[in-house]
């Protein structure tokens, strides 16, 4: 059967529909930053069918934070409109957890509100992104609170961007919390997987077929493997995706040893898009990220930057940490000796004390978008780049 792609979603609009309007539940659009928002309606088949599951994984994951204690939980999802808040809190309910909904970058809520609820309500979990988590914590320090005595948090549930094993760790060493990369899906196809407490993400057997193809040609790779990840919706929803070409590339494999959760393990290496061709050689995001990450803590964000030395692509990588010592110094060594062993790149590793707000735009735009400066390219038009600037200029992401 052939694929269904994001640019079917654009051009056919609501004729992608399988029943009318008045017979969802909920009716979102993607954000449009890229390109023409897509319709994302949610009949209760789609919502009850991906929240239950949702919420028995998520029993046992705050069971393995918090034992029998109500967790109080801070939603603080990219937009008000996003799926994410809905989705989320239904969760909340369905665990009887009590859950706070913040965006802190709306101009209506704002870092200063946000972090005094967090203080006021001693909120124990927060869902976000990893760029926010990061961002928060630069916020909370720049307002005067002090992390370990004003706030209570001991869990951190990121999703919305790529985040590989050592983002992981290095927002555990920030926050002095749990962090777990805890879903996986979009506003077009719900949830696809969510974490165990290992932090391992499984898939959704009874929701989806999940195929792997080749990212270039679409040959079918099988059911497990390595390459894009293509979903097809086994529930009668709003607007069920047959063969849909997510765009993210992914390792599915049988789980290892006893695990939580009885379904396949699948890894996001990051979107086909993000993958970066370097002298000749196309690299995954998370190569990049987990080459950067690997050795530092307390890392703040990063950014990277792509030359052309006389014919040979070479990078500069910058870096905010939140404390710099002598121990930053070896560890940008370790950084420039692992690009040139383990992915044959020469780097040059430096340290900066604020880097382009652009790099917050990540969950709104792409990891490439936000992370990537590619000076080997002419200035032609980049969508991305121009969308992440946008966003940046128009203050629609306000860290003050």
């Amino acid at each position: 059967m052939p694929f269904t792609t994001k640019d079917d979603l654009r051009n056919e609009d609501l004729d992608m529909l399988s029943q009318p309007i008045n017979r969802n539940a909920y009716f979102y659009e993607t954000t449009g930053t890229t390109g023409k928002a897509t319709p994302c309606p949610r009949n209760m088949i789609d919502v009850i069918s991906s929240n239950v599951t949702i919420s028995m994984a998520y029993k046992d994951l705050f069971q393995s934070v918090f034992g029998d204690e109500k967790p109080v939980v801070g939603i603080f999802g990219p937009t008000e409109l996003h799926s994410f808040g809905d989705t989320l809190t239904n969760v909340c309910d369905n665990l009887g957890f009590c859950s706070v909904k913040a965006w802190p970058y709306s101009p209506v809520v704002g870092f200063p509100k946000t972090l005094e609820v967090m203080k006021k309500l001693k909120i124990n979990a927060l869902m976000c992104t990893p760029g926010l988590s990061m961002t928060l914590f630069k916020a909370a320090q720049k307002y005067g609170y002090d992390i370990e005595k004003d706030f209570d948090v001991r869990m951190l549930m990121v999703t919305g961007e790529m985040c590989t094993e050592p983002m992981v760790r290095n927002i555990e060493s920030i926050w002095g919390a749990k962090v777990f990369n805890f879903l996986y899906g979009s506003q077009e196809a719900l949830v696809i997987s969510v974490c165990d407490r290992n932090n391992r993400m499984h898939i959704f057997p009874h929701n989806y077929i999940y195929e792997v193809v080749d990212p270039v040609t679409g040959e079918f790779r099988g059911f497990t493997g390595e390459g894009e990840l293509v979903v097809t919706m086994l529930n009668p929803g709003g607007k069920p995706l047959i063969r849909y070409r997510t765009g993210d590339m992914v390792r599915i494999y049988e789980p290892e040893g006893d695990s939580p959760i009885p379904s396949n393990v699948i890894e996001i290496i990051g979107r086909v898009k993000d993958r970066i061709e370097i002298n000749g050689r196309n690299y995954a995001a998370s190569e990049f990220e987990e080459t950067i990450m690997a050795n530092i803590n307390k890392c703040l964000g990063y950014q990277i930057f792509i030359d052309n030395v006389d014919g040979v692509d070479e990078i500069e990588i910058k870096i905010e940490m939140l404390t710099k010592n002598d121990e930053s110094e070896e560890s940008a060594v370790n950084i420039e000796q692992m690009f040139k062993n383990k992915l044959g790149i020469k780097a040059k590793v430096a340290y900066s004390d604020e880097l382009s707000p652009v790099i917050y735009t990540g969950a709104l735009v792409s990891w490439k978008a936000a992370r990537i400066v590619d000076r080997r390219k002419k200035s032609e038009g980049d969508m991305e780049k121009d969308s992440a600037q946008r966003i940046i200029e128009n203050k629609v992401i306000r860290t003050e």
